[in-house]
């Protein structure tokens, strides 16, 4: 059965023949919702590592800080948005990537069923093995709508996560500093 069937059913049984919900509705947004669960799951077709292939030399290796990166993503608990902004840092090894190419990482996995502290983790073990990097560290802070408009009805409320691999886990002095650039 096509996901946009399922749908519909969904939206039946939430009118549960009372009639409330337009026809209109029952017709169409079975299709609208398909796609968009198509869009926004995208990434469960992609291999991040992918966009990390095309490195650039740089003669030396210092602090590189790609900051206030939007992203959304859907908690897998609820299937509700969780959305916010993402910070990334590395020491390269004699090599770089395109900032693009960080953004690219970020959404594909951003687009997969997620958990933030996950989604953290994935993103700094890609950037980390993929480049070949010295250190990465990777700082998350989001809104999730689960939290929000349901359960606590926290409004407001944020989860911030970190990870960090090779010298940023070393180096507290690096951390803070990448801490402070990010601010």
């Amino acid at each position: 059965m096509v996901l946009k069937n399922h749908i519909k059913n969904i939206i039946l049984d939430i009118d549960n023949g009372k009639g409330v919900i337009s026809e209109e509705v029952i017709q169409n947004t079975p299709e609208r919702i398909e796609l968009f669960y198509k869009e926004i799951f995208s990434g469960l077709s992609i291999n991040p590592y992918n966009f990390l292939e095309r490195t650039f030399p740089v003669k030396n290796n210092d602090l590189v800080i790609e900051k206030d990166i939007t992203f959304y993503s859907m908690c897998e608990h609820h299937f509700l948005p969780f959305f916010g902004k993402i910070s990334v840092g590395y020491i390269p090894n004699g090599e770089i990537v395109g900032f693009g190419d960080i953004i690219k990482v970020i959404e594909a996995y951003a687009k997969r069923p997620q958990l933030q502290e996950r989604l953290c983790e994935e993103i700094a073990e890609t950037i980390y093995t993929g480049i070949k990097c010295q250190g990465v560290y990777v700082f998350i802070e989001a809104e999730h709508t689960c939290m929000t408009m349901r359960g606590v009805k926290a409004l407001g409320a944020k989860a911030i996560t970190t990870s960090s691999k090779g010298v940023f886990n070393e180096n507290n002095n690096l951390k803070n500093e990448f801490l402070n650039l990010i601010k």
